[in-house]
């Protein structure tokens, strides 16, 4: 092999590896299975600005997002309730949206967060208010059924 052809490829490969970013400000567990989806007519970004928005209004203060991850994290309301968006691309112009509702019945500092965490039940402060807002997010930005 010619010495040209291993620099080069060499370069292209740390070329290729720099241009992925392995790192995410998501966080490393999947949502509840509980947790509400609908396929939004907007991009990932949009989909997350416009969720920071609605809840801003509704007075529910995030504690978290970043847009290019298209991720959401609000405060604790209502006692020990918490929502997550997931804003994930689908085709061109819409995402697959995942909004999580949770709550904490009991804390102990021996386990993490999470593991803490369960499924807001119906009826709850957490529910009604991911319930609102993904329908806000429907009507504002439009769903498409699959």
């Amino acid at each position: 092999m010619h010495a040209s052809c291993v620099v080069r490829g060499a370069w292209a490969f740390a070329l290729l590896l720099g241009a992925c970013t392995p790192t995410t400000t998501r966080p490393a567990f999947a949502p509840m299975p509980e947790a509400l989806h609908a396929v939004i007519n907007a991009p990932p970004e949009r989909v997350t600005q416009f969720a920071d928005s609605l809840l801003r209004v509704d007075t529910i203060r995030v504690r978290f997002v970043n847009l290019r991850d298209a991720f959401l994290e609000t405060n604790a309301f209502a006692g020990t309730h918490r929502l997550r968006l997931w804003a994930d691309p689908d085709v061109p112009g819409k995402s697959r949206v995942t909004i999580e509702a949770v709550y904490r019945p009991m804390e102990d500092p021996s386990r993490t967060a999470r593991d803490l965490e369960r499924a807001a039940p119906p009826g709850s402060p957490g529910q009604l208010h991911a319930e609102q807002l993904l329908a806000a997010l429907k009507d504002r930005l439009g769903v498409t059924t699959y």
